[in-house]
């Protein structure tokens, strides 16, 4: 395999830089053709929402409680 050359996955070609400030040239020139076409490359963060923690604890917490009561219904007698 060559050294010190990317693979493009768009067009198939190889890019070969021969210094960081050249691949840093060609970023620079790839993110300025982003945001002239309107493209926001650096969207914000979204914010945290923690209702999947939520619906995981509740259905691990009927899991256990399922799991419980199939035991304790091996001890009693009705």
């Amino acid at each position: 395999m060559n050294e010190g050359k990317n693979r493009d996955a768009e067009d198939g070609h190889f890019m070969t830089h021969d210094s960081v400030e050249e691949h840093l040239a060609e970023l620079s020139t790839l993110v300025a053709e982003a945001e002239a076409l309107g493209i926001d490359i650096w969207p914000e963060t979204k914010p945290v929402r923690p209702w999947a923690r939520y619906a995981l604890a509740s259905f691990m917490i009927i899991m256990m409680l399922s799991w419980v009561s199939k035991i304790l219904f091996r001890f009693a007698t009705v």
